[in-house]
């Protein structure tokens, strides 16, 4: 986690089951990190694998209203964009540990783990679970590039999922961080061209519109926790 554009590792000293007011980023980017909730819905602190602090998220809800909760990550107005990679080589992922699949509802459809952009935009860089498969998402100046596993996860298993842009494609990786499995990786040899963006926050957990407010009609909220976030544009 050292020389990155963008590091959280959660280490500093918390207090288990206390909510989580932000983050600080360990990285070379300049950004703001602050929590976003709706429906009762908040980010709480939880032991981390291996020692260590790590995010939770809210539970899924069957009734009631959506309990969301994001960590929003906002790019330094004042400052150059290290988290836009245009058309240079991109990094980004974090470790996660999803709760048992269940059924979706209006409003909660997904499990979006970390995405800069939106799915109908110009630009968009996105990690999800969707029904337990991973996949990596990429759009760009030459369109769309989708890689996915090719089954999903285990629940309440510790993973470190990246996607990685580099030579003319596109990678997404999935380490079994608990060792049931050895190392997988899944290549799409197609590059998004240009990936730029206007100022659009990073959201971490669940999905956000340019405002950095929780989508109510679909905020796609991933249940379960997650740790060691990552971004980093070479």
């Amino acid at each position: 986690m050292t020389g990155l554009d963008l590091a959280l590792d959660f280490d500093q000293v918390v207090v288990p089951g206390d909510p989580v007011p932000g983050a600080e980023n360990d990285g070379k980017a300049s950004v703001r990190v602050e929590v976003v909730t709706a429906g009762g819905g908040r980010l709480i602190w939880v032991e981390g694998l291996g020692g260590g602090a790590a995010v939770r998220t809210p539970p899924h809800s069957r009734t009631g209203p959506v309990r969301a909760a994001v960590m929003v990550v906002w790019p330094d107005i004042g400052q150059p964009d290290l988290l836009s990679p245009g058309t240079h080589d991109l990094d980004f992922g974090l470790d996660f540990r999803a709760d048992p699949p269940t059924a979706g509802r209006p409003g909660d459809d997904g499990d979006n783990l970390m995405q800069r952009g939106r799915f109908d935009g110009s630009a968009q860089y996105k990690l999800q679970v969707d029904h337990g498969i991973p996949s990596c998402r990429l759009v760009g100046s030459r369109g769309e590039v989708l890689v996915k596993a090719t089954k999903p996860v285990t629940p309440d298993r510790w993973y470190r999922i990246s996607c990685v842009r580099r030579a003319g494609e596109v990678r997404l990786r999935l380490d079994d961080l608990q060792g049931g499995e050895p190392p997988q990786s899944w290549v799409v040899a197609r590059d998004p061209g240009n990936v730029a963006f206007h100022r659009e926050p990073v959201s971490i957990g669940a999905k956000v519109g340019v405002s950095g407010r929780i989508d109510a009609r679909s905020a796609d909220q991933f249940s379960g926790e997650f740790d060691r976030v990552h971004v980093d544009v070479r």
